[in-house]
This record gives C-alpha cells, sequence and structure tokens, in this order.
C-alpha cells in the first residue's frame, strides 16, 4: 500500500476564508486542543450543534455528553427515534470561536475544522443559556497568534491493491458484515464506491433513477414509516432514525425534520443512486446509497424499525 500526495494543497474551505476575515474582532483563534474542547461542550448547556457534509447540512438541539478517554460516541433514544453520533477524534484539529454574527454564524459559537480547513461541526449555545460558560472556555483556550490562521495540509489518498476477480469481490462482500469490513473492501478502489459498485452484479448493488430518493422519503411519510438517515464528514458520522416530515423543497434543496433535527440535502450534488444489499443481523440488509460525480458517499437511506416494512415501501417508489 502506498500513500500518494496531492500535488497541491487544498483551498480553504468558504467557511474557513470567511472566519478568517473576521479574525481578532468577531472571530477569535483558540488552542488547536479539539478534543479537549469537545469534554468541555456538556456545561454550556443546551446547544444547537450544526454537521457539515458534502451535500447535506444537519442542525439539531442538544446535550453533549461528558466525554471520557476513549469514549467518542452518543446515542439518545426517543418514542420512535434514534440519534447515533459517532467522532473520529483524530480528525479534529483547529476551532474558532465566533463572539458576533459572522455570516451565516450565530454569535457565541464554535466551528471546529480538520486539518485540510474543511469545516466538520458548528456548536452555537441556545438562548439564554451557557452564556458565562462559552466565555470561561474561550478564554481558557485562547490561541496566542490572533492574526492568521494554520494553512491546511495536504490531502493524501491511500491506493488500494486489485479490485480483484467478480467472484472474489462478491465473495469478500458477502463477509463484510460491518462497517471496517466493508472499508477494507472499498481500499481496494482508492475509496470510489462508484468503482466498486460498478465492478459487482446488480444482485449486490444496483443504480437506480436519482428521483427514487424524494419517492422513497414522500411516501415513507406519507405512510408514517421511520427511516434511518446517515450521513457526515471524516470527523463524525451521524445516523438517524425518525418517522421524517413530509419533504420540502427550496431549489435543489430538501429538507426533512424531526423532533428538533433539521436535516437539509443537496440533490444537485447527487450524481448516482445505488441500491445496495450487504450482510445484516441474521438478514440481508437493503440502502439507497448517495454519490457525488467523484463517486464519493453523500448519505445512506436504510430501514427504521422493520427490514419488511422498507423492503416493501421501495418495491413501490424505486424507478430503475
Amino acid at each position: 500500500m502506498s500513500v500518494m500526495a496531492w500535488p497541491s494543497a487544498p483551498a480553504a474551505s468558504p467557511l474557513l476564508r470567511q472566519c478568517g476575515a473576521a479574525l481578532g474582532d468577531r472571530v477569535l483563534r483558540l488552542q488547536d486542543e479539539p478534543l479537549a474542547i469537545l469534554k468541555a461542550l456538556y456545561r454550556l448547556g443546551s446547544l444547537v450543534v450544526t454537521t457539515f457534509s458534502s451535500g447535506s447540512r444537519v442542525s439539531q438541539n442538544m446535550h453533549y455528553p461528558a466525554f471520557s478517554d476513549g469514549e467518542w460516541s452518543l446515542e439518545s433514544v426517543g418514542e420512535r427515534c434514534r440519534l447515533r453520533q459517532s467522532l473520529q477524534p483524530g480528525q479534529w484539529h483547529s476551532v474558532l470561536a465566533v463572539l458576533e454574527p459572522t455570516g451565516s454564524l450565530p454569535a457565541r459559537s464554535l466551528v471546529f475544522f480538520d486539518r485540510h480547513g474543511q469545516p466538520l461541526q458548528q456548536v452555537a449555545v441556545a438562548p439564554d443559556s451557557g452564556g458565562l460558560a462559552f466565555e470561561e472556555l474561550v478564554c481558557a483556550m485562547l490561541h496566542p497568534d490572533q492574526q492568521s490562521l494554520a494553512p491546511p495540509s495536504r490531502m493524501t489518498r491511500i491506493l488500494g491493491g486489485q479490485l480483484g476477480s467478480l467472484s472474489e469481490l462478491e465473495r469478500d462482500w458477502t463477509r463484510s458484515h460491518d462497517d471496517d469490513d466493508f472499508s477494507r473492501l472499498l481500499n481496494r478502489c482508492q475509496d470510489q464506491r462508484a468503482v466498486l459498485y460498478e465492478s459487482v452484479r446488480d444482485s449486490f448493488a444496483c443504480q437506480v433513477r436519482p428521483e427514487t430518493l424524494p419517492a422513497v422519503l414522500a411516501e415513507a411519510s406519507q405512510r408514517d414509516r421511520a427511516t434511518t438517515l446517515c450521513v457526515g464528514n471524516q470527523g463524525v458520522r451521524l445516523c438517524m432514525t425518525a418517522p421524517w416530515s413530509s419533504p420540502r423543497w427550496q431549489g435543489s434543496h430538501c429538507h426533512l425534520a424531526h423532533n428538533g433535527a433539521l436535516v437539509s440535502l443537496d440533490m444537485a450534488r447527487m450524481h448516482s443512486l445505488w441500491r445496495l444489499r450487504k450482510p445484516g443481523d441474521g438478514e440481508v440488509v437493503t440502502a439507497l446509497e448517495a454519490l457525488d460525480e467523484k463517486g464519493d458517499w453523500l448519505w445512506t437511506l436504510s430501514a427504521g424499525e422493520e427490514e419488511s416494512d422498507w423492503r416493501a415501501l421501495l418495491k413501490d417508489s424505486v424507478i430503475r
């Protein structure tokens, strides 16, 4: 296995450039200790947490738990809904504190970035909650340099081996019982999922028309069926199970809501949509997975409460 660096460093994200323009005034640079700051978030009370990913954005009202070493996940369960958030702490790199409204960023908020300058999460203190704790946290973690931001680092891509024959691919696919197993399979094609999906038969991965996704979401809402939506980035993965509201459209953006969680999916970023079948707990699990034009993952939609209900929904909604 070899590592290849991109020929030039990636451009900073628009959000990082926006914050850099207000640095030292409305925005303060905090020490590059995002994990310590994450552990302190539970003291801020009620939070509005926005998770950024390619092609989607999720905002939710929540309380962070008191994280301990080695425990970087949380799960909350309500009536017919469940939220699972898994953090990859090695990907969290820098933090900025927004003191006054800056562009779309609200006052009294923290913005976490990865080492490539891409935003991971924005955490805003809810009105009338945790103001003093926010100020104490900012003062305690203030970076000595308030004139410049650390430049984004170069991106690397791990190159895998050969894909192998059709029988080898499908054999390893059927043996993939969790995300780690499937990640090793994806590594053979440089994590370009479209390459893998195009290399197996339709019974494993079948491309469907993009119109399938809004059709499934609308039908699930009409039937009051819970579905599981997974989105994320390099630093955080969210899986939310809920009977989502009827899709509301604003241009190419599809908005879903449930119990304080707001999801925005940018359908313009979706280049292809795939129906996947993978092993699950004693049964084959079916999912819809959206990819961008580079073949990279955008989001996954799968069963909520019952796999059988989900398959019946797909049978009536999938457009080939």
